[in-house]
């Protein structure tokens, strides 16, 4: 069953969609020809329906002081400020009035004001999509959960590490709240109906 979705409590978070992810860039992503078509029809229905929407940004200091015990694990070095790669992919970028969080860790509320801000918007629950699915969107989506929002993950608009990692971190958050995970055409069909209602 499709959810129904209230635009006034709602907001689409999106997950470091920038260049090196979709480029080649030095994280391995899988996926990534797959989502980009489908991440822009969301972007774009989200758009239309007047969803507040929220792009996070990972971005390291060219100093390398601010990645703490990051590198310790699987990743090389990623998403430094000099480098073009971290921008925004441009078909996915912030357009006028929609708004931009940079990130140091990977959670998108660790030392960030996306609390702050969502309070603001009334916002009480969360779509989200991204990269990295078993890192970056799961260490959000674990904190939405623990600060009292509900989340839903748009799971063909994920990139994953690996495919293994990937459904593994899908399956985690389902744990945390039953039926939070859609398809890209199911929040599409969600959208289309907010806006008739609108109208």
């Amino acid at each position: 069953m499709i959810p129904m979705f209230d635009v006034n409590s709602t907001a689409l978070l999106i997950i470091d969609f920038q260049e090196d992810y979709f480029s080649g860039g030095p994280l391995h992503t899988v996926g990534s020809s797959q989502v980009l078509p489908k991440a822009k029809k969301v972007l774009a229905a989200a758009r239309a329906a007047g969803l507040p929407i929220i792009h996070t940004k990972e971005v390291h200091r060219k100093e390398m002081v601010d990645f703490g015990r990051e590198l310790d694990g699987a990743e090389p070095v990623h998403c430094l400020e000099n480098w073009s790669g971290t921008n925004f992919h441009p078909e996915l970028s912030p357009q006028d009035g929609e708004f931009a969080i940079a990130k140091r860790r990977y959670s998108a509320f660790f030392a960030t004001d996306l609390d702050l801000l969502l309070r603001g918007l009334k916002v009480k629950t969360l779509i989200i999509m991204g990269t990295l699915t078993n890192v970056c969107v799961h260490y959000t989506s674990v904190d939405a959960h623990q600060y009292d929002y509900h989340f839903y993950v748009i799971e063909d608009c994920c990139m994953g590490s690996d495919w293994d990692a990937h459904w593994a971190a899908l399956k985690s958050m389902e744990y945390l709240q039953r039926e939070s995970r859609l398809m890209h055409h199911e929040f599409i069909e969600a959208m289309s109906c907010l806006t008739q209602v609108i109208v």
